[in-house]
């Protein structure tokens, strides 16, 4: 509070005047107020970059998101996707972006495994990446080119590509991805071969899968559901810990006592380092709530076997952890290089 003097000033003193002191204090309001309008956040449009193809995976999801994350924080949310490398491309957007306003929405590989499969990559997984909130986790499913694999059994595509070394192919939509590290240490184990072709996303990789231009993937449930009903694919096995309702009929790995654990697909929201921490728990919150009270938020991924979470940022950091200790030591161990 500022205190406007009465009393008699000693020679030399100065007399604040009752003007100067409203001056001073109007000055102070606007000072005060223009240092809580800079911490006001998002001042401009947001951007969250997704690292796969419009309709693909996490994307629907992610745009139902945003409408929920423009009314909490009264700017747009605008979703830019960037598929390629296996999501790294949106990764590097993310981590070079000095805004203050671009978040990105990425799968495992470029927060875990990236820069040991590709030193070269223009930034560091742990370092470069604040985490946000876990949206999804999935289990694959091993999807096969009919025609090529007749018989529609894990064990009998297993014998024929035993019977047919270096005939074969498979999809991944990129290196250091689950679906190529998994597929990897799955052809490690058996003792057979099959050669990598990435992809930017599952779209074109199922497709072409159905052309038969590529013969198995890893497939996630939502771009396998249709055309494995339809017989265009065969499904000969999943890799989460118990059957997806929607493909009750294949069995896991699990089943098979096959010594690989049971591994997933999923995707996060990140922002750069140094995000502040309040936002992201703001943003996770955000999300958690639109995932539990909106089923047009969850993008279907609900109806389709993927867990729809909505996690705090200690749970993405902690899965990004775990995962990377994982697949890094099947990098190492099968001297995984980035192609």
């Amino acid at each position: 509070m500022h205190v406007v003097s009465t009393a008699p000033t000693q020679p030399g003193e100065r007399v604040m005047s009752r003007r100067t002191a409203i001056a001073s204090i109007c000055a102070s309001s606007f000072a005060g107020s223009g240092a809580r309008g800079q911490d006001r956040w998002p001042s401009h449009p947001v951007r969250i970059i997704v690292g796969q193809p419009v309709g693909s995976g996490s994307d629907p999801a992610v745009r139902g998101l945003a409408p929920h994350l423009a009314a909490a924080f009264g700017q747009p949310f605008i979703v830019e996707n960037r598929p390629g490398a296996g999501g790294v491309q949106a990764a590097t957007a993310v981590a070079q972006a000095t805004d203050g306003h671009t978040l990105g929405v990425v799968l495992g590989g470029p927060t875990t495994t990236a820069k040991i499969l590709n030193p070269a990559i223009p930034y560091d997984p742990v370092r470069d990446f604040t985490p946000i909130s876990l949206l999804n986790r999935s289990p694959f499913v091993l999807t096969v080119h009919p025609e090529s694999f007749p018989d529609a059994s894990f064990a009998g595509w297993i014998d024929r590509l035993r019977a047919n070394p270096g005939r074969f192919s498979y999809a991944s939509i990129g290196p250091g991805t689950v679906t190529h590290l998994a597929m990897e240490e799955l052809k490690a184990t058996l003792g057979v071969d099959l050669a990598h072709t990435p992809y930017r996303g599952f779209p074109q990789a199922t497709l072409d899968l159905i052309e038969g231009r590529v013969h198995a993937m890893f497939n996630i449930a939502s771009a396998a559901s249709e055309v494995v009903a339809a017989g265009k694919l065969t499904a000969v096995a999943q890799t989460g810990e118990t059957r997806l309702p929607l493909f009750p009929q294949v069995p896991t790995l699990k089943e098979f006592s096959f010594p690989i654990p049971s591994f997933f697909g999923w995707s996060g929201i990140i922002a750069p380092a140094g995000f502040p921490s309040e936002r992201a728990l703001k943003i996770a919150a955000v999300v958690r709530e639109a995932f539990r009270t909106d089923p047009a938020a969850r993008g279907g991924l609900d109806k389709v076997g993927s867990e729809v979470l909505g996690t705090n940022p200690d749970a993405l950091a902690e899965l990004q952890a775990n995962e990377t200790t994982r697949w890094s030591a099947v990098i190492r161990r099968l001297g995984l290089k980035a192609e």
